[in-house]
């Protein structure tokens, strides 16, 4: 919804479970494991970092070269 998203999901178990989520959640893990910043928790926190959001496919990565050239210099 507006506000956020619920998701149902079926279970071999009886007995209803709720799992509150804040922030940003994505169900696959990190790309690569030299993405880990904390080796014991097993997380990637980031601060500051660049996003990208796209609407198409990106065929080829010379196409983000501009970009990425303008970001390593910042």
């Amino acid at each position: 919804g507006k506000e956020g998203v619920v998701t149902v999901e079926e279970s071999n178990t009886f007995g209803t479970q709720l799992e509150l989520t804040e922030g940003m959640s994505f169900d696959k893990g990190y790309l690569s494991p030299y993405f880990v910043t904390d080796a014991e928790r097993q997380e990637a926190v980031l601060e500051d970092a660049y996003v990208l959001l796209v609407e198409s496919k990106i065929a080829n990565v010379k196409e983000l070269l501009p970009l990425l050239e303008k970001v390593m210099q910042t």
